[in-house]
């Protein structure tokens, strides 16, 4: 007697689609299809599942990314407001020291040397003046001196010729 795998007609996947069929060989038959189509099913999943932790994996580490980078731009956008406010901070200490050297604004004004080298040049006139007047004065004393000293010798020779 043959069984019943020996009498039907197998198809490409080795499963017997047609013969004499029994009722229970029949449901076993559906069952194992439909059990061959789940298993398909179910490893088509896992490797999408696979594809998909893949693809999440590279979005979390595109967002830590993202993160690390918007961190990076804030502090380093910090910084460079931390050193503008130092930098107007030190300028307004300079220009505070100035302003205490040059006395108020509205004095300054009225000055005519507005510039470093304009004031330099008359301080150098000035203390060519000084010096000038202080040669001045040493030869007008010198020429008092020397006015004193003829005077008293004229006095001593008019009161030697007067005895």
């Amino acid at each position: 007697m043959l069984g019943s795998q020996e009498l039907g007609a197998r198809g490409p996947s080795g499963v017997v689609t047609a013969g004499p069929w029994i009722a229970r060989d029949s449901y076993v038959a559906e069952t194992a299809v439909a059990i061959d189509r789940l298993t398909a099913k179910i490893e088509r999943l896992e490797r999408r599942e696979e594809a998909l932790k893949a693809q999440v994996a590279e979005l979390i580490e595109h967002a830590q990314q993202a993160s690390r980078l918007q961190s990076l731009a804030e502090s380093l956008k910090n910084s460079r407001d931390f050193k503008l406010d130092e930098v107007v901070r030190l300028i307004k200490d300079v220009r505070g020291r100035v302003e205490a050297l040059e006395g108020p604004r509205t004095d300054f004004h009225a000055v005519t040397h507005k510039s470093l080298v304009a004031i330099d040049r008359k301080l150098a006139e000035l203390s060519s003046l000084e010096s000038r007047d202080a040669r001045l004065i040493s030869r007008l004393k010198l020429a008092g001196v020397t006015a004193v000293v003829s005077l008293s010798a004229v006095v001593a020779s008019v009161a030697a010729f007067a005895l």
